[in-house]
């Protein structure tokens, strides 16, 4: 489940990663159309969202206990979204006016996402992002070396040797 989960979260993820990037581009690419300084009006605020897409790359791509069908999920949208862009970008066009669609529809055929793609999809290639630690309960020894008492005890549970209360039937 937890896949099916990550996999649908990449989905949105991934769409989100683009349009933050392209709304940060276009501010970014004002300042300097006006000659301003990146810690004059909205230059601040655009370095946020990129240091929030590289946090929220960092946290899809880093953590071992989330599913690799997460960055895999955003990896295939950035992907298809670049890919599109540059073999039939009239489709790409006819997406909804969003924040930061035009930004995206200029860095995406550039190949600016590549480098993104390819890190999102380095953890689906990892063994141990696959499988869930079970880091929970007593392992295999633990449990059954409590199971049985010492020789002591005439071999009985251990519950049966501290004299806990086990249930008898009586003949009718």
């Amino acid at each position: 489940m937890r896949h099916v989960v990550g996999f649908l979260s990449g989905l949105v993820l991934g769409p989100l990663l683009v349009l933050v990037t392209g709304w940060a581009f276009t501010h970014l690419r004002g300042l300097h159309a006006q000659g301003m300084t990146l810690m004059q009006g909205p230059g601040p605020l655009a370095v946020a969202g990129l240091v929030g897409v590289g946090l929220l790359v960092a946290m899809m791509a880093v953590p071992s206990r989330l599913t690799p069908m997460l960055p895999l999920g955003a990896a295939l949208v950035v992907g298809a979204a670049s890919g599109g862009a540059l073999w039939r970008m009239e489709l790409v066009e006819r997406l909804s006016p969003l924040p930061g669609a035009e930004g995206a529809l200029v860095l995406l055929p550039l190949g600016v996402f590549v480098p993104l793609v390819v890190v999102l999809l380095a953890p689906v290639f990892v063994g141990g992002r696959w499988v869930r630690d079970e880091d929970e309960g007593p392992t295999e020894e633990e449990y059954f070396e409590g199971l049985y008492g010492d020789e002591e005890d005439g071999g009985r549970p251990r519950a049966a040797a501290a004299g806990a209360h086990t249930p008898r039937h009586r003949a009718s």
